[in-house]
């Protein structure tokens, strides 16, 4: 993969979004969407990047790769009030891709959040998507997910009526760590159970300091977002690749195998054996990438 880039700034109807543009211009363009906390630093040379191992551990150098900020992320896009549902980042993001020019898109890949993005994006009539990836998302969030994400925001309300704000993101970050990592992998990583809370504590910390009214935005409003999200597998009238994760906590296989099944041009469905559970999707790019080549070259 090419290590140059070009950064992009467009104003949308809610905001200022940034975007990377990377490899070689004119290729057959690749739009790479991550998680609630992912951006547009998906791969940086020093090899610090958020989602680097997609960019190891898959061949990019014949595509034009773009990543980019959610608006209300924890980037650089800039906006007072950002998009509140699934649909409405999506053409935020597909009026800024307009206004570049970049209408042609090869591929998209989205893990987790950003699959549910791509699965808009793909329908959007402006673009011309001819493959999506679906990486840890699926059509509509289970159950669990929703109780889980709506304790987040409960822990964010009830530390905010005792003026401590951001003991209430941290917690809600805390809590969404342990639906990220799977119990395998947990147990293996840390056998002193004690360690594994202050893991989770610290990470919570490090996401706050940040900046905490970006982080209080990933469970206040993107939250809420994934919870209301649905759409009908049955119009994606595309090639889908399809990309589970054992120990999935918030999108489970029996999930995965209904949206799947439902699909009319299921080209792959696989679902990756690992002890990372939903963050499968970042850390085990190597079980998943050769199924993922695969697709996009077919």
């Amino acid at each position: 993969m090419s290590i140059g880039f070009v950064d992009h700034k467009v104003i949308t109807s809610y905001g200022e979004l940034c975007l990377r543009q990377q490899g070689p211009s004119g290729a057959p363009r690749v739009l790479v969407l991550g998680g609630i906390s992912g951006g547009r630093l998906a791969y940086l040379a020093d090899g610090s990047g958020w989602w680097q191992g997609l960019f190891t551990h898959l061949d990019l150098h014949a595509y034009e790769v773009w990543t980019l900020d959610y608006l209300g992320g924890m980037g650089d896009s800039l906006c007072d009030a950002p998009p509140a549902t699934v649909e409405a980042q999506a053409e935020a993001i597909a009026l800024a891709l307009q206004k570049l020019g970049c209408t042609q898109w090869h591929t998209i890949i989205g893990g987790s959040f950003g699959g549910c993005v791509g699965m808009v994006l793909a329908l959007h009539e402006a673009l011309r998507v001819q493959r999506l990836a679906v990486l840890g998302a699926a059509h509509r969030p289970t159950a669990q997910a929703v109780m889980l994400r709506s304790l987040q925001r409960d822990f964010i309300e009830l530390t905010a009526q005792t003026q401590q704000p951001e003991r209430g993101v941290a917690l809600a970050r805390a809590l969404a760590m342990v639906t990220y990592r799977g119990t395998t992998g947990l147990d293996v990583r840390f056998p002193d159970g004690n360690a594994a809370v202050h893991y989770m504590h610290d990470r919570a910390a490090r996401l706050v300091q940040q900046n905490p009214l970006q982080a209080r935005q990933l469970f206040t409003v993107f939250g809420p977002a994934l919870d209301a999200f649905r759409i009908a597998p049955q119009a994606l009238q595309l090639p889908v690749c399809v990309i589970g994760f054992q120990d999935d906590l918030l999108v489970p296989p029996h999930l995965l195998e209904e949206f799947s099944r439902q699909l009319p041009q299921c080209q792959a469905y696989e679902h990756v054996a690992t002890a990372h559970g939903h963050d499968g999707f970042i850390l085990n790019t190597a079980a998943f990438a050769p199924r993922l080549q695969q697709f996009m070259e077919a």
